[in-house]
């Protein structure tokens, strides 16, 4: 339910009709006009805002936010920004007005008085192991820790074997890499031999070639260099980022005509020096748009020496010339002629009057031997290898294998069918792997997976707890869910205030007392007036007016838009229980009943989802209008949130000890 405050509102509707009284109103020569016009114009509002994933990043990194968690809170507020949610280590209501009061902040503007809800993700009720288990480190057994630490010798492997298992070196590894002051968890990820290595005998292993460069061509045209030799007037580009997934674009067609041009896409220097066998591989896709008639384009691949003005062309690649936009692998491309040199790579695309495509190209990687590796691999020997991923714990000043934990490996990822190492959503697949992984565990068994996430175009590990049920099937159990924290700002400083006011105004038709009063109109009939033998709100036999839009239990009118307080007319509305009573009683009986009976009913109902905050008493104030028949006086009642959609009453300004006791 989102609440409405329209107080601010009245307050600068009512100043703005008092200074449009006459033509006089913005005399400047008046006193006291000349120290206005330096004064700040108020910008006090009352929103809602719902944080971004990027704004828990910037929550996290905030440099005031930071400072406020000292080395204690350190690991929680960094977990933040990779977890997406407050915890209780972290909460909202202690690092979001850092984010407020960020010049960043869209509503950096707003003035004293302003007030933000803002509703965020935030973990609630969270076990202590789960919470230990979100502080986690990566890290990776590098081709030197196995030749210089795992194996020690001039034979090895760069991996673990049956013989040289993980059990027997990750541990040390980790005592002396990995702090533990920075994770109590580590996913460390190795090499598995997949059978047991034969030293002495097994000649020269095959090198493993490496990444040199490579180029996504899915968020921007990166580092390349557009030329354009010859360019139509018609056209402000030929090359250009095609957007995600599409890679970079050349096409010299617009409006229905294709235009002669000639444009190259250029690479920055790279350096062969140090590398032997050097492969070229992209994805690429021609389309040649036969609805139109437009023949295909010339699109070719060259390469030159760096500081020299000759391009050697290295291959026409065979392209799809389909209409489907579906890339094709260009195949691996020999680069062997140019080891040892720094070389660019030009993409050619030359197109003439009235035939026109579009050629795209991505995931551009070129990849050779580092020349150092070929003797050091005489000393080695190859064997074939799986990729793994464990986790382990520090306990006890040592690092051990976590009984709770496991990590995904990529090919768990494979047997999913996902085409990266990574997933969207932690189910449907989680709890299929533990089924499958873990047939023998019993009932209430947990387990904390990590996996990588992608989202955002970023891949980041996530910590997922499950438990075994009864059933036998795993259950993913979510400690995350939306809050709403409300943040008011004094003095220039965004705080914390759970605190609610709400004015309800006097007379019709204002849309927010026509809510509360008309709440308080029905609870009445269902609750006072039903059990008196009443069938229908229109039939004006007891509290309820025949109009059914007024009571006389305490006095609510949705149609006035207030506490009508006549004794005459309650009176008149049901003789049976007025007709013996003083005005004075039953004045007092219907106040009574208001502030202790019907406005707290109808809080409730409107404000189901209020609830207490740690530590800080939760406050709703409401000002509504009494009409005694003469005037309409205003008065505050104030309630105190004492559990989730239940109110206290506190006191009401109509008495003057507050509580009419």
């Amino acid at each position: 339910m989102k609440t409405t405050y329209i107080r601010a509102f009245i307050a600068l509707s009512l100043a703005g009709a008092l200074t449009a009284c006459d033509e006089n109103s913005w005399n400047n020569h008046l006193d006291g006009f000349e120290e206005m016009e330096n004064e700040a114009i108020p910008n006090v509002q009352t929103l809602s805002y719902t944080l971004t994933a990027a704004d828990y990043a910037t929550i996290a990194s905030n440099s005031t936010n930071v400072a406020l968690a000292g080395e204690e809170g350190a690991a929680a507020l960094k977990a933040l920004g990779t977890l997406k949610h407050f915890t209780q280590d972290a909460p909202a209501s202690k690092y979001v007005p850092a984010l407020l009061g960020s010049s960043s902040f869209p509503y950096f503007t707003l003035t004293n008085g302003s007030a933000i809800k803002v509703s965020c993700m935030v973990a609630q009720n969270e076990p202590a192991e789960y919470v230990s288990a979100q502080s986690f480190q990566e890290f990776t057994i590098t081709p030197d820790m196995y030749r210089d630490e795992v194996w020690g010798g001039e034979d090895y492997i760069n991996a673990f074997a049956p013989s040289n298992t993980p059990a027997q070196n990750i541990p040390a590894l980790l005592l002396d890499y990995v702090d533990a002051n920075d994770g109590l968890n580590c996913i460390v990820k190795y090499e598995m031999a997949t059978q047991e290595p034969v030293f002495g005998g097994g000649g020269e292993a095959p090198a493993v070639p490496v990444e040199i460069f490579t180029e996504s061509f899915t968020e921007s045209l990166g580092d390349f260099t557009v030329e354009n030799p010859v360019l139509p007037e018609a056209l402000s580009f030929v090359w250009t980022w095609g957007g995600a997934n599409y890679g970079a674009k050349a096409s010299a067609f617009k409006d229905n005509i294709s235009y002669a041009t000639e444009s190259w896409l250029i690479s920055p220097a790279i350096d062969l020096s140090v590398y032997t066998e050097p492969v070229l591989a992209f994805e690429h896709v021609v389309n040649k748009f036969p609805d139109l008639a437009f023949a295909k384009a010339n699109c070719t691949l060259w390469a030159r020496v760096d500081g020299t003005n000759t391009w050697e062309q290295v291959i026409i690649p065979e392209y799809s010339t389909n209409d489907s936009w579906s890339f094709v692998p260009s195949g691996d491309i020999d680069l062997s002629a140019y080891e040892g040199k720094t070389i660019q790579l030009g993409f050619k695309y030359v197109s003439e009057d009235g035939k026109s495509g579009t050629w795209e190209v991505k995931n551009l990687t070129l990849t050779g031997i580092e020349s150092s590796k070929k003797v050091q691999a005489r000393s080695t020997v190859y064997v074939p290898t799986e990729t793994l991923n464990a986790v382990y714990t520090y306990v006890d000043n040592a690092w051990k294998p976590a009984s709770q934990a496991v990590a995904l490996n990529p090919a768990d990822y494979t047997a999913m069918g996902q085409s990266y190492a990574n997933l969207s959503a932690a189910e449907p697949y989680l709890s299929t792997y533990l089924k499958a992984n873990y047939p023998y565990a019993a009932a209430g068994a947990i387990k904390y997976v990590y996996w990588l996430k992608y989202a955002s175009g970023a891949t980041t590990y996530q910590c997922s707890q499950y438990t075994l049920g009864e059933d036998g099937s795993w259950k993913l159990d979510d400690f995350v869910v939306e809050d709403t924290y409300q943040f008011v700002k004094n003095d220039g400083v965004w705080k914390y205030s759970p605190n609610v006011n709400i004015s309800l105004p006097a007379g019709r038709n204002q849309e927010l007392s026509t809510l509360y009063y008309q709440t308080i109109v029905d609870w009445v009939f269902e609750n006072i007036c039903k059990p008196l033998g009443d069938t229908s709100i229109k039939s004006g036999l007891y509290y309820v007016s025949s109009y059914g839009n007024n009571e006389y239990y305490s006095g609510a009118s949705a149609y006035q838009g207030n506490v009508d307080l006549r004794p005459g007319s309650a009176q008149a509305q049901y003789p049976a229980e007025y007709a013996s009573m003083s005005d004075d009683e039953i004045v007092e009986l219907e106040k009574n009943r208001f502030f202790y009976e019907t406005l707290p009913a109808a809080l409730e109902i409107i404000h189901a989802d209020a609830k207490p905050a740690d530590g800080v008493p939760v406050v709703y104030t409401i000002n509504f209008g009494v009409y005694d028949g003469s005037k309409t006086t205003y008065y505050d009642a104030v309630y105190e949130v004492a559990a989730p959609g239940k109110f206290t009453p506190v006191s009401c300004s109509w008495w003057e000890n507050g509580t009419g006791k």
